[in-house]
């Protein structure tokens, strides 16, 4: 049952149904009309003027509709990737992609979202103008110091160092720490996941919350709506107030009348005092922890942060917290504080990211696409779906054939096959390049974790996808000759022995490769 209602609200079930009304209205105009003008008295001797009317009214609706839909999309949208699948689905069934373009065509923050973000950026930017960013740090970065710049020029968040940073490569790992962590809480729990589920996991969670909150602990919990569709009760928000902890489903989902369908919450953090921060792939249910089976063994990353770097996740959860109860929270009492200094080397910048870029740019791609730029040897990454914006598809492509070794893993049992398929579907295109892929056998790599060098390192919440990188909140970290990335390399080393290497000469059959290219036209969506 739950996962019929998450299915019931994902793009392409809601593409299907709308793809069905379109050839339906079309049956019905060429054949069903006739008889439904009978009925009623109008027939083709009597009233032939009155039936070509009808017939002129319901094509001139569709057409102004959809004139109204694709001036929209030729004057609004600047994006070419994301501007031309439109403009060809229109062409081709105007009805059905005009409805889409209202559920799902919007490509940035809603304007009251706007403006909360904007408010909150005003709100922290003065004390962040006083923290060190990449420029203090220049020579020390080195040739790393762009891609820390670009993240500190746009979103304006602080660069560190001596800051503790702990890898968890599995959820096994993760979670008791997690558990043991959140006992430790004396002041403030902040909570933030894509999905929570009921389940052993939560239930344990949701004790230590309760007697915490108890304690007089201040939490905060958000959760995206449209996640946890079928995974957690619908009191929960009831439940969790009764208890004294404030929760939040972050753009609750209305059908048809949303205009946030696409702009998800998709980041994971947990925030306890100013003593440590998580952050990374999991989320709050029991798969990640492989406490239940759900394809194959589900493979994630977390990172703890204890140092200053904890500043930037507080702003990066206070945002959405911001745009829960639209308005801005008070930001100087929980980012000025001082920190201790760990003896740890190495450089770490948590940040967040947001539909359409929040800023007008894309720093999850881009982010991307820089720490390809800086490899000089080898590349590693571990992202479950393969559906990238060009841009990106092109930068993996560009840095095999200038002779790094790019190495891409992906799962061995998909939790979406179709979305599977169509990520096989650039296989030969990396292949060509000398992109080696690996398919992780035990199951589902859910992990978003990349290595360029073995010293500039990313991990975080951000998939290879369309949805990921222009229109979900997401949240990474950046790290920089930190001690855990010798740790990261070695999970990647242990991965691959797991792994099979997708042959060179690999091909999807023709009917395949007809379905991805249609596919493509709503790869926005998958």
């Amino acid at each position: 049952m739950k996962k019929f209602i998450r299915n019931l609200f994902s793009g392409f079930f809601i593409f299907i149904l709308l793809l069905l009304a379109q050839v339906g209205l079309f049956v019905f105009i060429q054949f069903g009309l006739d008889d439904l003008l009978l009925e009623v008295g109008i027939t083709s001797e009597n009233d032939a003027a009155i039936r070509l009317l009808i017939y002129l009214g319901i094509h001139f609706v569709e057409f102004i509709v959809s004139f109204i839909i694709f001036f929209k999309i030729i004057s609004k949208i600047e994006d070419p990737e994301f501007k031309i699948p439109w403009i060809v689905g229109m062409l081709l069934m105007p009805l059905l992609f005009s409805v889409l373009f209202i559920i799902f065509g919007n490509h940035g923050l809603r304007k009251k979202d706007r403006i909360i973000v904007k408010a909150t950026r005003k709100a922290y930017r003065y004390h962040f103008e006083q923290e060190a960013n990449a420029d203090d740090y220049k020579e020390e970065l080195g040739k790393a110091y762009g891609t820390f710049k670009y993240i500190n020029s746009i979103t304006r968040l602080g660069t560190y160092k001596n800051n503790r940073i702990t890898y968890y490569k599995t959820g096994e790992e993760f979670f008791p720490e997690l558990m043991k962590s959140l006992k430790l809480a004396k002041e403030f729990i902040f909570i933030e996941f894509f999905i929570i589920a009921d389940g052993k996991l939560w239930n344990e969670v949701l004790d230590i919350l309760e007697e915490k909150s108890k304690e007089g602990v201040k939490i905060r919990i958000i959760y995206d709506d449209m996640g946890c569709s079928g995974t957690i009760s619908s009191r929960t928000i009831t439940n969790l107030k009764k208890r004294g902890i404030d929760a939040f489903k972050f753009h609750p989902f209305r059908p048809i009348l949303s205009g946030v369908y696409n702009n998800r919450d998709h980041r994971k953090i947990v925030i306890i005092d100013h003593q440590m921060a998580f952050t990374g792939g999991m989320n709050l249910a029991d798969e990640y922890g492989n406490y239940i089976e759900r394809f194959g063994y589900w493979k994630d990353t977390m990172v703890k942060i204890e140092g200053s770097a904890i500043n930037n996740l507080l702003v990066t959860f206070l945002q959405n917290y911001n745009l829960c109860i639209l308005n801005v929270s008070d930001y100087n009492r929980y980012i000025s504080y001082d920190y201790p200094e760990y003896e740890e080397e190495g450089f770490v910048m948590p940040f967040g990211d947001g539909p359409g870029g929040i800023d007008d740019a894309l720093i999850g791609e881009q982010t991307y696409i820089n720490m390809l730029n800086y490899a000089k040897d080898s590349v590693y990454i571990s992202t479950p779906y393969l559906i990238p914006t060009y841009p990106l598809l092109d930068a993996l492509r560009n840095a095999a054939l200038r002779g790094v070794k790019v190495h891409l893993i992906l799962p061995g049992i998909p939790d979406k096959k179709i979305v599977y398929l169509v990520a096989k579907s650039h296989f030969r295109f990396l292949l060509e390049a000398g992109v080696k892929i690996y398919i992780y056998k035990p199951g589902f790599n859910h992990m978003k974790t990349m290595v360029a060098d073995d010293e500039l390192a990313f991990v975080g919440t951000i998939n290879f996808d369309f949805r990921s990188l222009v229109h979900h909140f997401e949240c990474g970290t950046i790290l920089y000759k930190n001690p855990c990335i010798k740790d990261i390399r070695e999970d990647f080393d242990e991965m691959l022995t797991k792994c099979e290497v997708v042959p060179e000469d690999f091909k999807l059959d023709l009917f395949k490769r007809m379905f991805c290219s249609i596919a493509k036209l709503i790869s926005t969506l998958l």
